[in-house]
């Protein structure tokens, strides 16, 4: 028994359908996946008491404290069909600071920041901080993340796994 042209059009077209569901929910998947490691495993390498000064290595990630950068994340649900793209991000006001380096901070009301690190009996006062742009190198968790879980294939892992449902 042989196929109609009609019913071989049909057939691509129900293809092509499921596709683009596909190609959404594979991007959901991805970028909720790197959500997912960044707070569970890149922000918890290094933790620290809030407040208390910790130094970490240029290019390290940032060390966790109080956890607003973990609970900062997000990722957007994907648009778009047989091209889709979702976003990884974070929310907290420091997040782009530490990601990219370089942020000068300013007091937003006042002549100075002043805060008390655990352990001290006086306050710290600066009116920027770092005093140099160049002091203040960047401590990535996204980007690193992304570029790890694509090397070691668990990106790719997940991409798959989620596509597998529509794959004709």
């Amino acid at each position: 028994m042989g196929i109609t042209p009609e019913a071989n059009i049909a057939y691509l077209e129900q293809v092509l359908a499921r596709a683009r569901l596909g190609a959404a929910a594979t991007a959901t998947a991805m970028a909720r996946y790197i959500e997912d490691r960044v707070v569970t495993d890149t922000l918890q390498q290094t933790t620290h008491a809030p407040g208390a000064y910790h130094r970490a290595r240029p290019g390290a990630p940032p060390a966790t404290a109080s956890g607003s950068l973990a609970k900062g994340m997000y990722h957007t649900p994907a648009s778009g069909e047989l091209r889709a793209s979702a976003y990884v991000g974070n929310e907290a006001r420091h997040a782009r600071m530490l990601e990219f380096g370089g942020c000068v901070l300013r007091p937003k009301g006042g002549k100075t920041m002043k805060w008390k690190d655990t352990g001290r009996e006086t306050h710290w006062h600066h009116a920027r901080l770092p005093a140099n742009q160049d002091e203040f190198p960047a401590h990535p968790f996204i980007g690193p993340t992304t570029d790890e879980a694509i090397d070691d294939g668990e990106l790719r892992r997940v991409a798959i796994d989620a596509f597998r449902e529509y794959d004709p």
